[in-house]
């Protein structure tokens, strides 16, 4: 695939991250013209979070500077649906977005076909698409790997993390060496696809998102990761000392 040739943009609320997989449904006619375009000229899709201080542009949302580059697999009809896997790849940089040929219309319950969307446009812009599209420059991997037990130590106290959670929130007893166990069973030994999927799992805000995606080394994104944990157990904290004053005192 060429940098230089616009690639589809599959714009939603949040990204995703190199190597992880998540199931999506398609029912807009616009994301399902770009299925049939990436489908018929066998190219990945560039998936990427909407940003949220940006201005949208004929009632559609822009993207955010960074996203994932992903391929389909398990492509099915389901009534008016479109099922599909999206599997993320290699990281790109957006530097200049395509705009729809046409703007968002309120449809309701009912939407057109594709065909009677692309007849709306496609005299006047016979190459315009109704989905967005990026001139994209691709990104390196990470550079540097992580000291195992740096891992191994931040996995632990994830793990106490996801205990304290439970048993705040769900009065669920979940014991610690248990769930330790199953974050090393799926995340040791370390590697750089676990650390994506562990980025996947536990970055939550959209800045944080984007910063990890435009990350040049491997320990810049797991500072990210320490500085989450460290935000979400402050929150914990707070909500206990709620719950129970004189704990806090």
């Amino acid at each position: 695939m060429s940098e230089d040739e616009p690639i589809p943009l599959f714009v939603l609320p949040s990204g995703i991250f190199p190597s992880v997989s998540e199931p999506l449904r398609v029912f807009e006619p616009r994301y399902k013209q770009m299925l049939d375009d990436c489908t018929i000229d066998e190219r990945p899709f560039g998936y990427v979070a909407h940003e949220p201080d940006s201005e949208s542009i004929d009632g559609w949302s822009q993207p955010g500077t960074y996203g994932v580059l992903c391929t389909l697999d398990d492509l099915r009809e389901q009534g008016t649906n479109i099922m599909f896997t999206a599997n993320g790849t290699q990281r790109f940089e957006i530097i200049d977005v395509v705009q729809s040929a046409l703007p968002s219309m309120p449809f309701g319950d009912i939407y057109p076909t594709v065909d009677d969307l692309v007849e709306q446009y496609i005299e006047d812009e016979p190459n315009g698409k109704l989905y967005l599209r990026a001139s994209i420059r691709m990104m390196d991997d990470l550079e540097g790997e992580l000291l195992a037990e740096d891992w191994a130590t931040f996995l632990h106290e994830w793990a106490q993390h996801i205990v304290d959670v439970n048993a705040i929130f769900r009065n669920d007893e979940v014991e610690l060496e248990q769930m330790q166990l199953i974050l090393e069973e799926e995340f040791l030994p370390y590697d750089t696809d676990s650390l994506w999927q562990v980025a996947n799992a536990v970055l939550d805000k959209q800045s944080d998102r984007q910063s990890a995606l435009g990350s040049t080394t491997s320990e810049e994104l797991f500072s990210l990761l320490q500085k989450a944990l460290r935000e979400k157990n402050a929150q914990l904290n707070f909500i206990r000392a709620l719950n129970d004053p004189d704990e806090g005192s």
